[in-house]
């Protein structure tokens, strides 16, 4: 079968979607499906077999698809049309699928509650016009795809969707095998020191800020907490481990690549969330595959797929 891809967003901008997104196109092809992915052009899909659409701004964030997609799905026989996202990806998806006379599945990736906020002083509306919005792309699906069980029940409760399933992002193994040793040299962490690792990115919805009120509450007063990604929010939190006065306890390290976070996984003792807009977590996952204990509250993927006793602590649904 040849399944296109439809995506907004695109590395090297890393996000949970661009990943599950290149995770399942990887996975596909592996098995001998295959995939066209249409969206902005990416670095790392130059050499990809693709279609890039002109992306604002230039490269990787937002897609604009035009009125030939359907023509160019059609000349590559096309036979299902699947949306990464909500937004343009979406619709654009749904009219191509329309035109092509194939099936047309989104995956929601997202809690979108929880980043109403991007919407400035119309946040208090976007809240409220965010589920309706949702229910009617999956209303117009012909199959509707969760990561986790939990986002299912509210898709399926909803009403109107004519099919839901879970299907979660492959995990990868690689990130399995660091080496804890030079994870902490280039983190700059003694080897008898507690370190808690954040991976994920430097943003309001991810609540990283709880993450410098935790080590602050800490008992331990030598342990080291070490973000490894980047985002808006990052000049904020510097200001508030300052205020804290845990500056010299804090790590930023930036993205990571591959090699690099398995190094940082392996040398962490504990890897720690207070993000509510997970769907799956897929960092979180992949932490407990390497062996790490994950703190994180009971809501998302990750939830179902670990356990109090086996990989995971999680405090509470909504951690103060």
């Amino acid at each position: 079968m040849h399944v296109a891809f439809l995506t907004d967003v695109a590395l090297p901008y890393v996000s949970g979607v661009t990943v599950a997104v290149q995770r399942q196109r990887d996975a596909l092809r592996a098995a001998g499906e295959r995939v066209t992915v249409v969206g902005p052009h990416g670095d790392v899909d130059i050499a990809e077999p693709d279609i890039h659409m002109p992306g604002a701004p230039v490269g990787h964030r937002l897609a604009l698809f035009g009125p030939r997609l359907p023509q160019k799905l059609r000349a590559l026989r096309v036979e299902l049309l699947h949306a990464h996202s909500v937004f343009g990806a979406s619709w654009a998806a749904l009219a191509a699928a329309r035109s092509l006379r194939v099936p047309f599945v989104v995956t929601i990736h997202t809690r979108f509650d929880e980043y109403a906020h991007y919407a400035g002083l119309a946040a208090p509306l976007a809240r409220t016009l965010v589920g309706p919005y949702i229910g009617a792309v999956v209303a117009a699906a012909d199959l509707a795809i969760a990561p986790n069980e939990e986002l299912a029940g509210e898709l399926r409760a909803a009403g109107d969707a004519k099919a839901i399933r879970v299907v979660a992002a492959p995990i990868d193994a690689m990130l399995t095998r660091g080496d804890a040793g030079r994870g902490r040299d280039r983190l700059g962490v003694a080897p008898d020191v507690p370190l808690l690792l954040s991976a994920s990115r430097l943003a309001v919805e991810k609540r990283v800020l709880d993450l410098i009120a935790l080590l602050r509450a800490s008992a331990r007063r030598d342990g080291v907490l070490a973000f490894a990604g980047s985002g808006p929010l990052e000049p904020e939190l510097r200001s508030a481990a300052r205020a804290a006065g845990v500056e010299s306890r804090v790590v930023f390290a930036g993205h990571l690549g591959r090699d690099a976070l398995a190094d940082a996984f392996a040398a962490a003792d504990l890897v720690v969330s207070a993000s509510r807009s997970e769907t799956q977590g897929l960092a979180l996952c992949e932490a407990a595959a390497a062996g790490r204990v994950v703190v994180a509250p009971d809501r998302g993927g990750y939830a179902e797929v670990l356990r109090h006793d086996a990989g995971g602590i999680f405090p509470s649904r909504a951690p103060a």
